[in-house]
Parts: C-alpha cells; sequence; structure tokens
C-alpha cells in the first residue's frame, strides 16, 4: 500500500543560467521584460536537463520521508519517458503507472534563468488521464498539473475519496486555474489540502492584491478544503484550517534557481503531516525544503531527507511559525 499517489504530467526540463553579460531586465514593475541578444551566440554559465513535473518532483520529495509514493502519469513513447522511470525508480518512487502513448510526444520545458527568476517555454503533451484501479490503496492522493485533458481524472478522484476514503491533496495547474471549470470546484470541495501560491490563490477567488491574508485563506476554505496553504515566495508562506492561521516565514537560503520551490514545499509539508506533525510544524519543513531546493539547479537536485529537516530545524531554533 502506498502512501502517497501522485497524478500528473512529467517533463524534460533543460536548465539554461545565463549570465549578467548577456541580459538586459528591464523592471516595470509587476511586468518584468528578459532581453537576450537576437541571432547571436550566446555562453551560458551551466546548461542541464532534468526530468521534472509536480507529480515526480513531490513523490521524490515525499519518498525521502521514508515514505511510499508512486507516480501516475501519461508520456509520449520516447526516450523522456525511458528515462522519467528510470529517474524515479532510483529515487524510491513507484514508476509502474508511468505509461507511454503512441503517437505523443512527451512534455517538455526549457526554463532561462537570470538573477534566481526563471522564464520558461513549455511544451504540454494533449492526453487523457484515468486513476488506475490500485489508487484506492494508497492513503494520500496528490493532484498536480495537468494539460487539457484532466476533468475525468477530477472525477476519478472524487469518486476514490468517496468509496475508499482517499485523503486529497490538490496542487492545480495553470490550465486548471485560467479555465475555472466546475469540475475544478467540484474537486476543491473534497480536498483535504490546498496548495497554491498567492497568484493563483487570487485568481481562484477573483480578488485583487488588496485583499487581506485572512481573507485569501478564508475564501478559499469556503471552497471546501480542510487545510488551505498558500506559498508567497520570499515573503513566506501560510496554512488556514478554517479556525487558526499560521504563517512560516521563508527559510534563510542562498538563491540560486526557484523551479520546483513550490513542489518542495509541498512536499515538505505532505511529508510532515504523513509523520502526524502538526500544521505549524509541516510548515517549517515545507519552507527549509524550498530553501534547500532554490539553492540549485532543478526541482529535485536540493530535496532534504526527514532527518536532514528535522537537524537543520534543530539548528536553527529562532525559525519559527507564529499566529496570525
Amino acid at each position: 500500500m502506498l502512501d502517497l499517489m501522485t497524478v500528473g504530467d512529467i517533463k524534460l526540463d533543460t536548465f539554461i543560467l545565463v549570465p549578467d553579460a548577456s541580459v538586459m531586465c528591464a523592471l516595470h514593475m509587476p511586468d518584468c521584460k528578459l532581453c537576450i541578444a537576437y541571432g547571436k551566440k550566446i555562453p551560458v554559465t551551466a546548461m542541464t536537463s532534468q526530468i521534472a513535473g509536480s507529480a515526480p518532483n513531490v513523490a521524490v520529495g515525499v519518498a525521502k520521508f521514508q515514505k511510499k509514493t508512486g507516480v501516475v502519469s501519461v508520456m509520449g513513447n520516447d526516450d523522456i519517458h525511458i528515462h522519467a522511470k528510470s529517474f524515479l525508480k532510483r529515487h524510491g518512487a513507484n514508476a509502474t503507472h508511468v505509461v507511454a502513448k503512441p503517437g505523443v510526444r512527451s512534455s517538455a520545458a526549457t526554463i532561462l534563468t537570470y538573477k534566481g527568476e526563471s522564464t520558461q517555454f513549455v511544451h504540454h503533451a494533449n492526453v487523457e488521464y484515468h486513476l488506475p484501479n490500485t489508487t484506492k490503496h494508497a492513503s494520500w492522493l496528490h493532484i498536480s498539473e495537468l494539460g487539457e485533458e484532466y476533468e475525468k481524472l477530477y472525477a476519478d478522484a472524487i469518486a476514490t475519496k468517496k468509496h475508499h476514503g482517499t485523503q486529497i491533496s490538490f496542487n492545480p495547474g495553470t490550465v486548471q486555474i485560467a479555465e475555472a471549470k466546475t469540475a475544478l470546484f467540484h474537486l476543491l470541495r473534497v480536498t483535504d489540502i490546498l496548495f497554491v501560491n498567492m497568484t493563483e490563490a487570487r485568481t481562484l477567488l477573483h480578488v485583487q492584491s488588496g485583499e487581506s491574508i485572512r481573507g485569501t485563506v478564508a475564501g478559499l476554505h469556503h471552497l471546501g478544503p480542510q487545510i488551505v496553504v498558500v506559498t508567497d515566495g520570499a515573503k513566506g508562506a501560510y496554512a488556514f484550517d478554517g479556525t487558526s492561521l499560521a504563517f512560516a516565514p521563508a527559510f534563510p537560503s542562498d538563491r540560486v534557481e526557484a523551479t520546483g520551490a513550490g513542489d518542495a514545499f509541498s512536499s515538505g509539508f505532505l511529508g510532515a503531516i504523513l509523520h502526524n506533525l502538526s500544521i505549524d510544524e509541516s510548515l517549517r519543513f515545507g519552507s527549509a525544503n524550498a530553501a534547500s531546493v532554490i539553492a540549485q539547479v532543478g526541482p529535485t537536485a536540493g530535496l532534504k531527507t526527514f532527518a536532514d529537516l528535522k537537524k537543520t530545524l534543530a539548528n536553527n531554533p529562532s525559525y519559527k511559525t507564529k499566529t496570525l
């Protein structure tokens, strides 16, 4: 029996660290433009390709907490699929339900990173997902970013919770939030833990940046989730259970590349919950895990084990959450 089954797209991400000499960044807030020389050969600081995507990121992250995890994903029948299955097995996540669909190209992305911020060029495979029967044997189901064919999967997840009591962790993707279909809100009604960043939270609620944090988390909680977790980058993260609102500042870190920070936070928070820790402690574990990931290139290289995070937090006794 698995502790956690994650569902979502798996991509091959190519990370390119662009040096200062090759770019101009015009910061006209809130919009930023990344400018590079057109038609030129530009030397870069580093370039590496890694298997990525919220589903594999979270599965690998929670596996480091000594929990049994697996991934449900539909990919193309190509080298990326072979590489993904090998990557998951190597990192302790079950890859049985990472399947290849003939005639489809696997999802991929290229990420340009300048001063710790990333600009992404993304291709999503257009595939339909179904939950395998073995999902009913998982204690938790984590549903993350998907392409356009997601409504059947959401219905399957609701049925799995109804018939088998599977707990649901939900991190809706850009497509799902933008479309705001009825299926999204049906799944939110039965969600146990919702993970969103501040921009996604405001988009879901159709509110502006002036809305108070308590108003934002209360609005999300009203949609159905038992626990609402909102991350806000360097400003920290919040968790709300309908009564108590906890805040954790960002854990200190040297920011190198931020892709996967949200997934690292989710896996740290979920891993702590699976170890029966409190919401406040889970916030601390999530923040420390995210801080470790942004100090390296890619979404999984910096993921820490449960023991490592306990040691990190013990060595930083002044790092605490507070109730708002």
